[in-house]
């Protein structure tokens, strides 16, 4: 019982019936009151009908006022049940009949006992030995009053009566509409209880691109599933970030170890050599201490490069503010520059400000890696040349560089992490170009890769200006 009310069928089935039950306690309190009315307006209406001089005379009184009294009978003060007074239509079954004479009780038929007196002419309802009269008093001379009175036991018998029946149909009422209301709602809850099992099936699975089919449903039960299915949306959403972020590190982790190993061997072969020749010529330790430098440096940019890439896979919680191109490009040059004194280093960029709106530190990673690789691949003093353009709406990095270039079925490989080309000997994690390629995704473009007009390679980046079309979470 206390799980189907705890239901929601129960809970409608419940307050359905609580209604029709209150109305129609309504219904026959005014139906009752109603019939109420009408037997007293029935009982005080006869009460007139009885003509007071003929009742008077009968009881040996005056016909009306100013009538001299006659004979008032022999019956005496309380009247006595077979005294006879009148024609019959002066003795309707259930009434009395009393003549009062200056106060006092003059004649009387089938006056209850212990009745009291009345001295005021009107209607009153007395109760004596256990029974309920209405009484009607009126004058019929100076200091003579006739009182006229009936039983009200057959009138309250009939309204209990009409108030038992009303209980009982009022009760049958409610359990009929108790019943109706559990199986109407079961009818009208149906939809719901599809939507459940529906849902349920969902929840059992680990996939999370199901979603809910509402069916033929009520406007509300297709709600309730837009809901639930913008619900398994966002779920889904977030379950896919989280995962790529969890990838996204153990993929780090993966890159680091791999990565690390050969600068570490070095660093650690060069230590051990200090160690056990402590006796070292000036420049051997010299040159020993500037390789460990170098394998140090290079481990302090590979771990910078791995973690920028890590927070671009996870793109969580990535800040998103406006950045002046012109002035992000020329702070990579400077820095370039003092990495690659022998490289001529040329920028070139429009008058004013070209403004995008992104991950500050990824934009600068994305331009440095660019410029490092060119460095790297192009002539040992060669030329490398950074064309900033603003295309209304995006912006485009252009590198060019003085080396062999990339052939065209080796353009596409190049972004792949750890990848170096037929350069394997030349100095690099190999992160870079996976670096710039991710950036410029995330900025919502991509970047291509051709041939400059030195015959070396050309690196074009594309990223949308405006803040809408950024991918980036904010």
């Amino acid at each position: 019982m206390r799980a189907a009310l705890g239901s929601l069928r129960g809970r409608v089935a419940l307050v359905a019936t609580l209604t029709v039950a209150l109305v129609l306690l309504l219904v026959g309190a005014v139906t009752l009151a109603s019939f109420s009315a009408r037997e007293s307006d029935r009982i005080d209406q006869g009460l007139m009908d009885r003509p007071a001089p003929d009742v008077a005379r009968a009881l040996g009184g005056p016909a009306g006022p100013g009538s001299p009294p006659g004979d008032r009978g022999s019956s005496g003060a309380g009247g006595g049940p077979d005294q006879p007074f009148g024609p019959p239509a002066l003795r309707p079954q259930g009434e009395f009949v009393r003549l009062i004479v200056d106060g006092q009780a003059a004649s009387g038929v089938n006056v209850p006992k212990g009745l009291t007196l009345t001295d005021k002419p009107g209607l009153r309802t007395v109760k004596t030995d256990g029974s309920k009269f209405r009484t009607l008093t009126r004058e019929v001379g100076p200091g003579t009053l006739v009182e006229v009175g009936v039983d009200l036991a057959e009138s309250e018998a009939r309204i209990a009566e009409l108030r038992n029946r009303l209980l009982l149909i009022g009760l049958a009422g409610v359990l009929l509409v108790a019943a109706l209301s559990w199986w109407l709602s079961g009818l009208a809850l149906r939809p719901l209880a599809r939507l459940r099992d529906a849902a349920g099936e969902v929840s059992s699975t680990d996939d999370l691109s199901n979603r809910v089919d509402p069916g033929a449903s009520p406007v509300e039960i297709e709600e309730l599933t837009a809901s639930i299915n913008a619900m398994l949306a966002r779920l889904e959403t977030s379950a896919g970030a989280t995962e790529e972020a969890l990838s996204a590190t153990r993929r780090f982790a993966g890159d680091a170890g791999h990565e690390l190993r050969t600068p570490m061997t070095a660093l650690q072969a060069n230590l051990g050599a200090i160690r056990r020749n402590p006796d070292l010529k000036p420049e051997e330790r010299t040159a020993v201490l500037e390789g460990m430098e170098r394998d140090a440096d290079r481990m302090m940019r590979m771990l910078g490069t791995l973690q920028t890439l890590a927070r671009g896979d996870s793109a969580a919680a990535l800040p998103r503010e406006s950045v002046e191109m012109a002035a992000l490009a020329g702070g990579a040059i400077e820095s370039a520059r003092r990495r690659h004194p022998a490289i001529t280093w040329k920028v070139e960029v429009p008058s004013g400000e070209v403004e995008a709106r992104g991950w500050p530190d990824g934009l600068r990673a994305m331009v440095d890696n660019l410029l490092e690789n060119a460095a790297r691949h192009g002539k040992p003093e060669g030329k490398v040349t950074l064309t900033l353009a603003d295309k209304g709406g995006s912006v485009t990095i252009t590198v060019d560089d003085d080396g062999p270039g990339i052939p065209p079925e080796h353009r596409d490989r190049i972004f792949e992490r750890f990848e170096r080309g037929d350069a394997s000997g030349a100095e690099g994690s190999g992160l870079g170009l996976s670096l710039v390629r991710q950036q410029a995704k995330l900025h919502g473009g991509d970047v291509i890769v051709g041939e400059s007009e030195s015959g070396g390679a050309r690196f074009t980046v594309t990223i949308r200006s405006d803040s809408t079309a950024s991918p980036l979470r904010p």
